[in-house]
């Protein structure tokens, strides 16, 4: 049997068997649906907004709204309004909703477990691997873009099935003979080639412009309402207390959010744009953070800073932009006290076109489009930013690459 039958074929039993363990076989019934269960799991494992629900599920407003309704009813989430702007409500589970999650993910895990004794601590290492490359899933954030990929092109890419000969309707099998039998046609897929093979550098004088520096204000607290800012691993990645720098916060909201989620830190960020940062203090005003939060003009080249000033620096988004990031890592070390820690996140530059097509649609205006394709590249790619931390004497480095980028985290 060809490759792409075997999956469907075994893709299609474990998608009969998960149906099994959510209790939808035999006439039982799931007390909840699929958009129900999405809305759920998504309020578990990340903030949600009232506002992007509709949009998350592909829904009316209306129809949206019913289905919180109904899980509010039924006692599996509730509605917190943001105390920092209380125009922002979010959608949190409640203990019943938590322990649903936690309920279902026993028996998956319990069926994942029995499956994976039928291969050696090697293949399934392997296993892993190829499904995280074949799925473009490895972690909670590729997970949510490679949904909202999915659902986007589920109406149109479509594989042709749907044959008739003779006036008769083909069998499946018929169809997938002819399709998918070694030697009966080319090739439907080929390798995807590289979208941007040379690093080209973007802009190293920031956001200047004030109708730019507006539009992308906007952009930024959109992907802060729809849980896109990878602030909890930064925040797990904190000590209680750390003076934290953050290299070009633009309008504050990763750094500002890093605060609400820690205790006793507080934070500077270095901002070569003052347009930006005149944002950046309207915003931390605006969450009441303004005591915890300053923001300092200069090139991070050259960081005006004294030598062992902070317990933690990040950046998130910048990276692309460093006129020379040896260097700007040489001021980190500099800057950094013993024992300091180092989390860089940047896009990367060989996205696959369909990550590329999804987060760049979710650009609003031509401008902040254009600026993403630039900022792309100008990224780098997992082994440019190993090659160039190596020389540098930071006691441990870590790269990870994920489907929409790349982590870099590091300790002095």
């Amino acid at each position: 049997m060809d490759t792409t039958s075997r999956l469907r074929l075994s893709l299609g039993f474990i998608s009969t068997a998960f149906a099994m363990l959510f209790g939808t076989d035999r006439g039982r019934r799931s007390p909840l649906g699929p958009g129900a269960i999405e809305i759920l799991y998504s309020s578990y494992f990340s903030t949600v907004c009232m506002g992007e629900i509709a949009g998350m599920l592909g829904v009316t407003p209306s129809s949206a709204a019913d289905l919180v309704n109904y899980l509010e009813r039924e006692g599996y989430v509730h509605r917190v309004r943001d105390p920092a702007d209380r125009r922002r409500v979010t959608v949190e589970p409640t203990e019943k909703g938590e322990l649903f999650v936690l309920e279902t993910e026993e028996r998956l895990y319990a069926f994942l477990e029995s499956h994976l004794t039928h291969l050696s601590a090697d293949e399934r290492g392997v296993f892993a691997d190829l499904c995280a490359r074949f799925s473009g899933v490895e972690d909670n954030a590729s997970f949510s873009a490679s949904m909202a990929a999915f659902k986007q092109d589920r109406e149109t890419a479509r594989v042709p099935l749907v044959q008739r000969r003779d006036g008769r309707l083909l069998r499946l099998e018929e169809v997938v003979d002819d399709r998918y039998w070694p030697g009966s046609c080319q090739p439907h897929t080929k390798e995807v080639p590289e979208m941007f093979e040379r690093r080209v550098p973007e802009t190293v004088d920031g956001i200047q412009d004030e109708c730019t520096v507006e539009q992308y204000d906007g952009m930024q607290r959109g992907l802060r309402d729809a849980g896109h800012l990878p602030v909890d691993d930064l925040a797990r990645f904190t000590r209680e207390g750390d003076r934290g720098l953050e290299i070009g916060p633009g309008p504050g909201y990763f750094g500002l959010e890093w605060l609400k989620k820690t205790a006793g830190t507080s934070l500077v960020g270095l901002e070569i744009s003052p347009a930006m940062i005149r944002v950046a203090e309207k915003n931390a005003g605006d969450y009441h953070l303004g005591g915890r939060a300053a923001y300092r003009e200069g090139n991070a080249l050259r960081m005006p800073f004294p030598d062992r000033s902070f317990d933690l620096v990040f950046s998130n988004g910048s990276l692309h932009e460093w006129e020379d990031a040896r260097v700007v890592f040489e001021e980190v070390l500099r800057v950094l006290r013993p024992g300091g820690r180092v989390m860089v996140t940047d896009l990367k530059r060989d996205l696959s076109p369909e990550i590329f097509g999804f987060m760049r649609e979710g650009c609003s205006g031509p401008e902040i489009r254009a600026g993403f394709e630039t900022s792309v590249r100008a990224s780098y790619r997992k082994e440019e930013l190993k090659a160039l931390l190596a020389p540098l004497p930071f006691l441990s480095v870590e790269v990870f690459a994920h489907p929409y980028g790349l982590v870099v985290t590091a300790e002095k």
